[in-house]
């Protein structure tokens, strides 16, 4: 792997977690909210970035992310 690539994967793994990091938040907002449709649409963005850390090796760093916040979804 050459320096461009090493820096590209640093890259796109901050992108994944900053992604989740942000996803878990609107989710946690969402669930005080008491809408509905904001709750699950939340929930299903959050699911899909930390399957997106999952895919990206990211696992430990990602539950991290998720532990910090009360609205932490359950992996299916």
């Amino acid at each position: 792997m050459g320096p461009s690539e090493t820096v590209n994967l640093a890259v796109l793994e901050k992108f994944y977690l900053d992604r989740l990091a942000r996803f878990s938040r609107l989710s946690a907002e969402a669930e005080s909210s008491g809408v509905e449709q904001w709750r699950r649409l939340a929930l299903r963005t959050t699911l899909s970035a930390y399957r997106d850390c999952i895919a990206a090796g990211l696992e430990v760093r990602a539950r991290e992310i998720l532990g910090g916040n009360s609205g932490e979804p359950t992996p299916a």
